[in-house]
């Protein structure tokens, strides 16, 4: 029998398909997504593609019915409640940065009260396990009142009968999904609470699995592996290029475009894996490597999905070209200032990465929703454009059978906002530890 879990504000499935991963000594899955919960319709979209249209339900949690739908058929199933409670408003990187954000807007953000539902549903469905993701901002992020909302939501569901509490004291912990092998450097804060009317029990320890080698030279001699790098992630994939946009030409110059556009390989959304081609990469590459593209490409699918390049202006393929492997835009403004000045348009004076080559040799930085309007933050190291969705869904460690519904922009919101599956999976592994 497995267990059943419950994901709330699910997304596109990334926390719940952690826990699906997760296999027992004799190879059968642990955990089974019973329901998933979502308001976004692409992300529904991807949810029933992947699972069915019978275990998701689409719809506002705020909402009687949505709610009284999830309990009745939830009751008495349900084991496990996991939930990604939308973040926007305690992120550092949006609204809280007040770039171009009215402040007494974020300060009420109707998503800060979204926590309040998900403490509803746990206290009438009362699951032996409560496992919450989110962003480090809702560390300091208070409500109206000044309580910080972190406490209130820990404070709710200690009401309810759940413990957070682990052997530091603690009751959240914050990971690095590069810590569990996702080739992306990315803090989470992660609640997990366990029934005390279950199993009166500290929360368990979520052991690293890797380790960066040029930070923590000490741990080069114990069992973790060093970090996956970028180039191991995603160095197989076919090169592609993107058209050139409209934006800022006159009509003779669109002419010229056209025809070049024509010409261009800028991917297709489905085409056949080129496995030769990946069996050469992979042995090039760490063992960390090699672990990692195992897990993204499962059981031989023989596609290669959302490999391909958005438009981009001219004056920034020039740009991306110019940039060296780890600039910043910063970076490149003060190596040389008449090109940047000729090259980018945005004001730099508030956030200098605003453009962001990343680099081979080490994870990417943060993947967030961001990606939906561009992908700036996010150049390629070696070809000039941004990161494909496909990309994207490798450096956040989704499998390579992972189909993402809707439009490139709705695939990349999507991608960006999921939990990274590989460090999911590994807090789903301390998880079953304790459930068998």
């Amino acid at each position: 029998m497995t267990i059943k879990i419950l994901d709330l504000f699910a997304g596109a499935g990334g926390l719940s398909l952690g826990f699906e991963l997760v296999r027992d000594d004799s190879g059968n899955p642990v955990f089974e997504l019973h329901k998933a919960v979502e308001i976004d319709k692409y992300a529904c979209e991807t949810l029933r593609k992947r699972h069915g249209t019978e275990k998701v339900i689409e719809g506002d949690l705020t909402k009687p019915e949505v709610h009284e739908q999830v309990i009745r058929e939830c009751k008495g199933d349900v084991l496990i409640v996991v939930g990604g409670i939308p973040c926007q408003s305690f992120s550092l990187l949006g609204p809280r940065s007040g770039y171009g954000k009215q402040m007494e807007q974020f300060k009420q953000d109707r998503r800060d009260h979204l926590h309040k539902e998900f403490t509803k549903i746990v206290s009438e469905l009362k699951p032996h396990i409560v496992v919450i993701e989110n962003v480090k901002g809702i560390l300091s992020k208070k409500d109206p009142e000044g309580n910080k909302i972190i406490d209130k939501i820990i404070s709710d569901l200690e009401k309810s009968g759940y413990n957070f509490e682990n052997n530091d004291g603690k009751k959240y912990i914050i990971l690095n999904s590069a810590d569990f092998g996702v080739p992306q450097k990315r803090e989470r804060v992660i609640l997990i609470g366990i029934l005390r009317k279950w199993k009166d029990i500290k929360v368990p320890v979520i052991e690293p699995t890797h380790y960066d080698l040029n930070s923590t030279k000490e741990k080069a001699d114990t069992k973790l592996l060093p970090y996956v790098n970028l180039y191991e992630a995603i160095g197989d994939l076919p090169k592609v290029e993107p058209k050139i946009t409209k934006t800022g030409l006159t009509k003779n110059k669109w002419k010229v475009v056209e025809g070049h556009n024509t010409k261009v390989e800028n991917g297709l959304d489905r085409t056949i894996f080129d496995k030769s081609k990946f069996e050469d990469h992979i042995s090039k590459i760490s063992e960390s490597g090699k672990q990692f593209l195992c897990f993204v490409r499962p059981n031989g699918y023989e596609y290669l999905d959302h490999h391909t390049a958005r438009g981009q202006q001219s004056s920034d393929i020039e740009l991306f070209r110019n940039m060296n492997e780890g600039e910043t835009a910063g970076d490149f403004i003060n190596r040389n200032p008449k090109l940047a000045r000729k090259l980018i348009k945005y004001n730099m004076d508030t956030f200098k990465d605003k453009y962001r080559k990343q680099k081979w040799d080490q994870p990417s930085t943060t993947v967030f929703a961001h990606l939906e309007k561009d992908g700036n933050r996010f150049i390629h190291p070696e070809q000039a454009r941004t990161i494909t969705p496909r990309e994207a869904a490798r450096m956040q460690s989704f499998p390579d059978d992972f189909v993402v519904c809707g439009s490139i922009s709705k695939k990349f919101k999507q991608i960006g906002n999921s939990v990274p599956p590989l460090m999911s999976m590994n807090i789903a592994k301390n998880i079953a530890r304790l459930m068998q």
